[in-house]
């Protein structure tokens, strides 16, 4: 005999489409899982940028004059310069801020003097003036100087506001360091490495760059976040689109 206080089993899983929902999750899923995706990716780069500086930043140094400069890859690359700077056409590159003082990042025109080819040397930060009127006094370094640093070459196209203002006179303040354009007016060959100089080195002001400005642990957070978000659309379309939350509700 069946058991008469058995209750009848209530209805199972249905699907209850929700248009709304379903266009939202379709839109949206995917751009959360690229964003994710692309977060790991940029992960990756900074890890193997920081290796890539770790491993040269303990090479041997290397003869600048002994460098071909205008191919290969010579990122972070160590080396010496001996030669003279061009004190009359520094560069001040602007809006550099570091401990949330402003301040400029100073570069300044580099001959060496067995091949007597010219690059740019950034001697490191040094704080603004209270007036943007004035611009900070640097003292210059005379005569034939032995330096050290590394090369650097900015990986991509600078962001900027507009076209950069040349000015009439030395020195130049610019948004961007511009090497064709500082080729232009001082009319020689510039390198497109700049010589970025270690703290030790004659003439080195404030140095020391940031090599990472974001570390990969942040961006691998960033993914976490946006597969988090992910799956949070999953799961709002699954109970918006079917009876689950009842389901749930009643087994409660």
């Amino acid at each position: 005999m069946a058991d008469a206080t058995k209750q009848p089993a209530g209805p199972g899983f249905r699907w209850q489409p929700n248009r709304g929902i379903l266009l939202f999750t379709l839109l949206f899923l995917p751009v959360t899982l690229s964003l994710g995706f692309w977060q790991l990716d940029r992960a990756e780069e900074k890890r193997a940028l920081a290796a890539e500086f770790q491993g040269r930043e303990v090479a041997a140094k290397v003869n600048l004059d002994d460098l071909e400069t205008t191919g290969g890859d010579h990122q972070y690359r160590r080396v010496t310069a001996t030669g003279r700077f061009d004190p009359d056409h520094a560069i001040l590159l602007d809006n550099r801020v570091r401990q949330g003082r402003p301040g400029y990042e100073v570069v300044v025109p580099f001959q060496l003097a067995a091949s007597g080819r010219w690059l740019l040397v950034n001697r490191g930060w040094i704080g603004a003036a209270a007036s943007r009127d004035q611009l900070p006094a640097v003292v210059e370094v005379p005569g034939d100087v032995t330096l050290s640093g590394y090369l650097y070459q900015s990986p991509g196209e600078p962001f900027t506001l507009g076209a950069e203002q040349w000015r009439e006179r030395w020195p130049q303040v610019l948004q961007n360091l511009d090497i064709p354009g500082v080729a232009t007016l001082l009319e020689v060959e510039l390198s497109p490495w700049t010589l970025r100089l270690d703290a030790s080195s004659p003439g080195a002001l404030a140095v020391g760059w940031e090599v990472i400005n974001v570390q990969p642990e942040k961006h691998t957070a960033y993914a976490v976040q946006w597969f988090a978000l992910a799956a949070a659309l999953v799961v709002l379309a699954l109970f918006a689109n079917s009876n689950l939350g009842a389901l749930v509700r009643r087994r409660s």
